[in-house]
């Protein structure tokens, strides 16, 4: 009983820990959120990620076809 107190606690407190950084870090003015994998071409190094949180006036600069440029 006393361990699946914890857990469920444990839970939790990292859901709203990430919920917290998660609304406290955006600095970006009209955020907006977009799912899939997707790159951008940052120098010599694509930089590629699941989870976009951007402006949505300015638009989202990374897209599944700068994909194609990771080396396999």
């Amino acid at each position: 009983m006393y361990i699946m107190i914890n857990t469920i606690m444990i839970k939790k407190l990292v859901v709203i820990l990430f919920a917290t950084v998660l609304l406290t870090a955006c600095s970006v003015k009209n955020p907006a959120l977009d799912f899939g994998k997707k790159c951008v071409v940052d120098g010599d190094q694509v930089v590629y990620s699941y989870v976009w949180l951007f402006d949505s006036k300015a638009g989202l600069k990374a897209t599944k076809e700068q994909c194609n440029q990771i080396a396999e």
